[in-house]
C-alpha cells in the first residue's frame, strides 16, 4: 500500500492549483498494489472525485470516501497517467481540484509513473 498526500490552499499563487498532490509524480512499482490518497495540510477539505485513472487499465476498483480515495494499480509495464483530484472545501464548500487553467500555469499535473 502506497499513501500519497493531498493539499488544499484555497488561495493558490497565480499559475498554481489549489490542489496539490505529494509526491505530484508516484513511482509505483512493477505488480498489484493499493495506491492511496490521504488529507494532509491545514486546510479542511472532503474528496469529491478521482478522474483519469479508473477508465484506463491498470487501474481498477475505484473508492472514493470524505476521507481517503484508493486505486488498484496492476503495473505490468512502464507508462505514465495523469489524473485530477477534486476535493470540496471545508470553509466555503467550494470545488477545488489539481487542474490550472491558467495561460501561464506553472503547475504539472499529478501523475502515477508505473516503472
Amino acid at each position: 500500500m502506497s499513501d500519497i498526500v493531498v493539499k488544499l490552499n484555497i488561495n493558490p499563487a497565480p499559475g498554481k492549483a489549489a490542489v496539490t498532490c505529494e509526491p505530484a509524480e508516484f513511482s509505483a512499482n512493477r505488480g498489484n498494489q493499493q495506491i492511496k490518497w490521504k488529507p494532509g495540510g491545514n486546510e479542511g477539505f472532503t474528496f469529491y472525485s478521482l478522474t483519469g485513472l479508473s477508465d484506463n487499465p491498470p487501474f481498477s476498483g475505484l473508492i472514493v470516501t470524505d476521507g481517503e480515495i484508493a486505486i488498484n494499480d496492476n503495473d505490468q509495464a512502464a507508462n505514465e497517467y495523469s489524473y485530477t483530484i477534486t476535493v470540496v472545501a471545508d470553509a466555503n464548500g467550494g470545488q477545488y481540484t489539481t487542474t490550472v487553467s491558467s495561460p501561464t500555469a506553472t503547475a504539472v499535473p499529478p501523475c502515477i509513473k508505473n516503472q
